[in-house]
């Protein structure tokens, strides 16, 4: 899982700028890696490493960095070998004497797959650039670029997000809207499944590489993932999750005192179980802002002790209090198991709690880097004997249908986490 910037603007000296407000929006896609790289005429500047971006550009140095185009990328997980620090620079950072930068998201499944020879495709032509992403199998989404052009590029089935939008003096490709809205420019569309945007100066066309094509956004993203004041696909994603917590008290309407939300992924269907079962809605858990998110720590040890700085509880709000504890859902458990004792500790009478989404049963390799099967608590588990093991009073899943139904209605989406399935051979 990644988040990706691209960037060209006729003003030298302004990239870097629009590339780190964007990156810094998509934070919450990748806390592992981060990167830039800028084009000014034909040389490089590049700044990448470990960590996140304050971590890499403290103090405003983009300020101080040239170029008018670049690409930016954050980055969490390492275990596929292309997805290492990026943006990348394929061969030696050339192709024909020409610089080229490419930062991509996802997994690509095809064996003879290469970073090169796709940045050599678009680099050669619109035909040899659609007729290689054509071939591509797997969840992608990328934005290549040289001192000519700016290409960005979404997969087949749009597992990956990837949208537009205009700057003052240019262009901006981002993986959500926060980013082009934190940029101050104007979003003009999401790309369209099994299609590219080619930006040259002024000019911005749209071309579909593949006619091949079947809707299936990962139904995680709007779960979990996006930001929530990010719109994905023409849906608003507050408003996504606000109807999960809705229709999750349709569901399972509970008796309690006070509704609260895990923070910050649950925060937002607590606000809708809260305003649809009328019972208040608090602040029973304090988050530090200074910590990210826990399930994008690839360590476990280091994801244990995060986990204990980085929540603490209210003890005057759930003292003697039967609390709804309401989370968009449960992986591992640890985070979980981890709450529910907080919450009993602070001196809440009892903890229900609803996951604001169905059980995520199965590892996802297209998109979410959750690579082992033993290590989800729901798998080959009932919801009684998750139940038991995160020590709550109570526990329910929204159903299948519920997420659909908050989700527009629609079944356009892949939810191999859930189900099983994957919309294509893997």
């Amino acid at each position: 899982m990644s988040g990706i910037v691209g960037v060209t603007t006729e003003r030298h000296g302004a990239a870097a700028h629009y590339l780190i407000y964007g990156l810094y929006a998509l934070q919450h896609r990748g806390q592992v890696n981060a990167g830039v790289c800028l084009l000014d005429s034909n040389q490089l500047i590049i700044k990448k490493g470990s960590g996140q971006i304050n971590s890499l550009f403290p103090d405003n140095i983009s300020m101080n960095l040239p170029g008018n185009r670049g690409v930016g990328h954050v980055k969490y997980g390492d275990y596929r070998k292309y997805d290492i620090e990026q943006p990348i620079l394929p061969k030696e950072y050339d192709i024909n004497g020409v610089k080229c930068l490419l930062s991509l998201d996802g997994n690509i499944l095809n064996p003879d797959f290469s970073l090169y020879y796709l940045a050599k495709a678009l680099h050669s032509s619109l035909a040899e650039g659609k007729e290689y992403l054509n071939k591509l199998r797997g969840a992608f989404a990328g934005v290549y670029m040289d001192p000519y052009k700016m290409i960005g590029f979404r997969d087949q089935y749009g597992l990956k997000p990837l949208c537009v939008g205009k700057l003052d003096d240019g262009y901006i490709i981002a993986s959500e809207t926060c980013a082009i809205d934190s940029c101050g420019a104007v979003f003009i569309r999401d790309l369209d499944i099994g299609e590219m945007v080619v930006i040259q100066g002024n000019k911005l066309d749209f071309h579909l590489y593949s006619k091949n094509t079947q809707k299936k956004s990962c139904i995680f993203e709007l779960i979990y993932v996006a930001r929530p004041d990010s719109y994905w696909d023409g849906l608003s994603v507050y408003k996504a999750r606000n109807q999960m917590g809705r229709l999750l008290y349709e569901e399972c309407p509970t008796e309690g005192d006070i509704v609260m939300g895990a923070p910050d992924s649950g925060l937002i269907a607590a606000i809708g179980y809260a305003e649809a079962s009328r019972i208040p809605y608090k602040d029973g858990i304090i988050k530090n802002r200074y910590i990210g998110r826990t399930f994008l720590t690839t360590n476990e040890d280091e994801r244990l002790t995060d986990i204990y700085i980085k929540l603490n509880p209210v003890k005057e709000v759930l003292k003697d209090k039967r609390i709804i504890l309401i989370d968009d859902s449960i992986i591992k458990g640890s985070t979980s198991s981890r709450t529910v004792k907080m919450l009993r500790e602070a001196g809440a009478k009892e903890v229900h709690v609803r996951i604001s989404a169905p059980m995520y049963r199965y590892p996802c390799n297209l998109s979410m880097d959750v690579p082992d099967v033993e290590a989800l608590m729901a798998y080959n588990r009932t919801c009684e004997e998750i139940r038991e093991k995160i020590d709550a009073d109570s526990l329910y899943f929204l159903s299948h249908a519920g997420l659909l139904e908050a989700c527009g209605g629609e079944n356009n989406f892949c939810d191999h986490c859930i189900t099983g399935n994957y919309p294509i051979d893997y």
